[in-house]
């Protein structure tokens, strides 16, 4: 792909929402799109991202006119596109969605430009690998994605909704407890070995226990030990001519920031070959927390010789009777705290709820450790930036046959939700901000750098950005100018909104330069 004169768009507007009327149609006519039916509702996320395809001057020639095709540029007739929002998990409160995972009125006007694009001919698959525990029905239905996937295909587009996980688990207070069933035909996945090409292959990682998203440890060490280094990455993904992946922005109590880097992290389909945080705290020589009292190192080394050995092999056998012994356990030290304290009744029913609702898997963590830093939700994780930067390496560099190369030979493109933001400690408890943001452009690490300089803060703060830096694959397209609402992005260039970062994380605030004369 030729370099781009501008590179990137933002556009931020304080005071806008997402649309409420599914399927998220447009507010005004525009010239290009003729047959789209109009809304009587305010759709600002539409026009917003209009707009940074005009910034971009994409289709340049044709802008204002009826033959304006912004995503011709990438998109042909009779592509295969795949849109990849980051669906990461159902919330437990519905109107803390928006907050998780990427709306989808920011998908209806990619899907709109996508098929204008193609001509009438060719596929849009709409898909994501969003968390093991994820229901993946609930979280659609909730979202109004499945609803309006279903009005665009009366509408006669072909598109399609898809959950590219190929392994899926229940969840009690925090814990897995089993596998679900699955009723249909396993997603297509390539497995893909880095090798020496991996962020792990270095003498560190050859003596340390790596840790997955699960407690299936022994085949997340299995996919990572030595010159294997392997990732299960949807076929979807790599056949497709087309990728446009639009993240949902937010902190991130592992990796700091999700974005477009972190968002690739969804094109595995098994989370046991994510590689998480490495066990033990730092004055252990792993990265899963903070350093911790000496005292309670041989507690912590005997817990993570029974995570190996026993709950590695048999946790869908434990699962369910190890949550009601630590459920008990929990309930008792909770009564004996009321006793102590000389409280004048006992534990009231909301306290047993709240007791119940509580994460027992971080609970028994911290009563082992002394350390409230569980599961590597700290900023001296530096295990889960390579988890990352690898899958951007594929992504990147991987053909339709998952062989690794120079460059891919499909089109890339993102665009970032941050209209509503999950800060603090995100993303499943995040502290909700309306940020009225949206972006687009051609290379992940300049929209996320760009971003986070925006908020007033210092990439080179985030782990994985520093880390990054020393990854020369990530940056083609990376050249050009930067926008925000249409003028050039100066050193001094700020948003009006804080970013709040997650517990154990500081975010270094960013140096203002001298403006060039």
């Amino acid at each position: 792909m030729d370099m781009k004169p501008i590179c990137l768009s933002i556009r931020q507007e304080n005071g806008i929402d997402y649309s409420p009327v599914i399927p998220y149609d447009p507010d005004e006519n525009f010239p290009e799109l003729e047959a789209i039916k109009i809304s009587n509702k305010k759709n600002y996320v539409y026009r917003s991202i209009r707009q940074c395809f005009i910034d971009l001057e994409m289709d340049k020639k044709n802008i204002g006119t009826s033959e304006w095709s912004p995503l011709s540029e990438i998109i042909s007739p009779g592509y295969t596109v795949v849109i990849k929002p980051n669906l990461v998990l159902h919330s437990s409160k519905d109107e803390m969605q928006e907050y998780l995972t990427t709306h989808p009125s920011v998908l209806r006007p990619i899907v709109d430009y996508c098929w204008k694009a193609m001509k009438g001919s060719g596929l849009v698959v709409v898909g994501d690998a969003c968390s093991s525990e994820a229901d993946f029905d609930l979280l659609v239905e909730r979202l109004g994605l499945k609803q309006m996937i279903d009005v665009l295909k009366q509408r006669g587009v072909n598109v399609e909704l898809r959950d590219f996980r190929s392994v899926k688990v229940m969840t009690e207070n925090g814990i897995w407890v089993g596998e679900q069933e699955v009723a249909f035909e396993q997603p297509q996945s390539q497995v893909i070995n880095l090798g020496k090409n991996s962020l792990f292959a270095i003498d560190k990682y050859k003596h340390v226990d790596i840790h997955g998203a699960g407690y299936d440890i022994k085949s997340t060490m299995r996919h990572h030990t030595g010159d294997i280094q392997e990732y299960r990455v949807s076929k979807t993904v790599l056949s497709a001519n087309v990728v446009i992946s639009v993240p949902k922005l937010k902190t991130h109590r592992k990796a700091g920031l999700t974005c477009c880097l972190k968002n690739l992290v969804g094109i595995n389909v098994d989370k046991n070959y994510l590689p998480h945080f490495t066990m033990g705290s730092k004055n252990m020589g792993g990265d899963e927390m903070p350093v911790i009292d000496h005292k309670n190192i041989k507690r912590v080394k005997f817990y993570n010789l029974i995570r190996k050995y026993i709950i590695g092999y048999s946790w869908k056998l434990i699962g369910k009777p190890g949550v009601r012994m630590l459920r008990l356990l929990k309930d008792r030290e909770t009564k004996f705290t009321e006793i102590n304290m000389n409280a004048k009744k006992q534990v009231t029913d909301s306290l047993k709820k709240s007791s119940e609702n509580t994460d027992l898997a971080r609970w028994l963590h911290n009563k082992l450790s002394g350390q409230s830093v569980a599961a590597g939700a700290w900023s001296g994780n530096e295990t889960i930036c390579r988890m990352i930067l690898d899958l951007n390496r594929i992504f990147l560099c991987c053909d339709r046959e998952g062989h690794l190369r120079s460059k891919t030979d499909r089109n890339i493109f993102y665009i970032v939700d941050g209209i509503s933001m999950g800060m603090g400690n995100g993303p499943t408890s995040p502290i909700p901000v309306k940020a009225g943001l949206v972006a687009a452009g051609w290379n992940g690490y300049m929209i996320d750098t760009k971003i986070v300089g925006l908020f007033g803060v210092d990439p080179d703060s985030i782990t994985l950005y520093k880390m990054a830096k020393g990854c020369p694959w990530l940056f083609s397209n990376a050249e050009g100018k930067c926008l925000i609402n249409g003028k050039s992005i100066a050193e001094s260039s700020r948003l009006p909104i804080e970013l709040i970062p997650p517990d154990g994380w500081s975010f270094r605030k960013k140096s203002t330069l001298p403006e060039e004369s």
